[in-house]
């Protein structure tokens, strides 16, 4: 059944007013589903709507009989749940009970619609909830009474907002100054053999929290402005997992520009993060295309103070949709990263294995080593080979693992 308008319960809004001389009311403001429609357009708004609506009307079904739920007709993505009585047998209000109530509420729609919303937008937080009571007054109409409830709501919505981002930065400062992220391991191999001859680095957060996910992780620091500070943790962090992986071979590990003016990773600093036992002749620092083009001078400038310690350098994601191929050719970078967009299903389409085969034909005439990603299937890692990439990496050839993981240790000693 879908849910009605609140012009449509609007009678029964104001029998529970005078009945119970007052009216509660949670309102739901799905704020995340405006921002998909903003930045991905309509389809994608109105895929999410045929996704989240059972998620409210399941709600509906769960709550008592008497309480009423309505859409607010001046706002599609908001929706109210009305209380029509005490939530105990006293007849004592208690707004404690109102506000366990939001706090179930927004736990129980927050995280099923900021799952459907993740692959959007990488942030947290989908759903606002806020509550509120208004106590009858034969001075005021009813329509204005229910009016202001919702206002309450929205005004509760907002505050509960501000004390949820606080909380979170305060969460994510912790994470970075005690560094409690961790490093993954995905290996990067020789397709036609599969003999392993590196491995990239993937920075994660707290194992089993609800930030453990690098596109959450780091979606936070940048709306903090903490992206750095979380770079410079992650990077450091990433070396400690790298030396106590003991894996052989290059370690890739993606960066952002700001790496490469960081002063605490220039000149000798650099090799206080690496430790003794990781020469910078083993490590290839990736930068995306976009952040490359973005910032060229800068990494003109930067990267040769890296280079003259050994390391390399690795552009990523080459091909996702930018036009800085030629540009790329100039820079002197030892690896190319060929996009997981262009990778997937290569076998089957004509203008990806064009473009692909340009990289890999770039490639070899600058003497950069080609790397695809993402592949996923033999077919692709054949078609790929047969364009004149020699190396990959993907789930077809392995998942990224936990170095510290049980499992990992059995393996390695069998």
């Amino acid at each position: 059944m879908a849910i009605p308008s609140l012009r449509e319960v609007e009678p029964d809004l104001r029998r529970i007013l005078h009945e119970e001389g007052g009216l509660g009311a949670i309102l739901l403001d799905l704020v995340a589903l405006p921002r998909v429609e903003r930045r991905f357009g309509q389809a994608a708004y109105q895929t999410l709507r045929a996704q989240t609506d059972p998620v409210i009307e399941e709600l509906k079904n769960r709550i008592r009989r008497e309480d009423l739920v309505a859409r607010d007709e001046r706002d599609a993505d908001r929706v109210i749940l009305f209380l029509s009585r005490r939530r105990n047998p006293s007849p004592t209000l208690s707004m404690a009970d109102v506000r366990r109530l939001a706090d179930r509420v927004e736990q129980q729609v927050g995280q099923r619609v900021g799952r459907l919303t993740q692959p959007y937008l990488r942030e947290k937080g989908a759903v606002d909830v806020g509550y509120g009571f208004v106590v009858w007054s034969p001075l005021e109409s009813d329509d204005r009474q229910v009016q202001r409830v919702i206002e309450e709501c929205l005004t509760s919505a907002s505050l509960r907002r501000k004390l949820q981002e606080r909380d979170h930065r305060e969460s994510l400062v912790e994470i970075v100054c005690n560094r409690e992220v961790w490093t993954a391991f995905q290996p990067i191999v020789e397709i036609e053999t599969q003999r392993t001859v590196g491995h990239e680095g993937l920075s994660r957060g707290p194992r089993g929290s609800d930030v453990e996910l690098p596109m959450i992780l780091f979606g936070l620091a940048g709306r903090y402005g903490l992206t750095e500070e979380l770079e410079r943790a992650c990077r450091r962090k990433a070396f400690q997992d790298w030396e106590s992986f003991g894996a052989p071979g290059r370690l890739f590990l993606n960066t952002v520009p700001a790496t490469v003016r960081d002063p605490s990773f220039l000149g000798n600093g650099v090799l206080d993060y690496l430790g003794p036992n990781i020469p910078p002749r083993l490590v290839t620092l990736e930068i995306n295309e976009r952040q490359v083009i973005e910032n060229l001078t800068l990494y003109r400038e930067a990267m040769h103070s890296f280079l003259e310690l050994g390391f390399t350098f690795a552009i990523d994601d080459v091909g996702a949709g930018y036009s800085g191929l030629e540009t790329m050719a100039t820079l002197g970078a030892s690896y190319l990263k060929i996009d997981m967009g262009l990778v997937r299903h290569v076998d089957q389409k004509r203008v990806s294995q064009q473009v692909i085969k340009a990289i890999a034909e770039m490639g070899a005439g600058v003497k950069a080593t080609v790397i695809a990603e993402g592949i996923e299937t033999q077919e692709e890692a054949e078609a790929l080979r047969a364009l004149g990439v020699r190396y990959g990496q993907g789930y077809f050839f392995g998942r990224p693992v936990d170095p510290f993981t049980t499992k990992y240790r059995q393996a390695v000693r069998t």
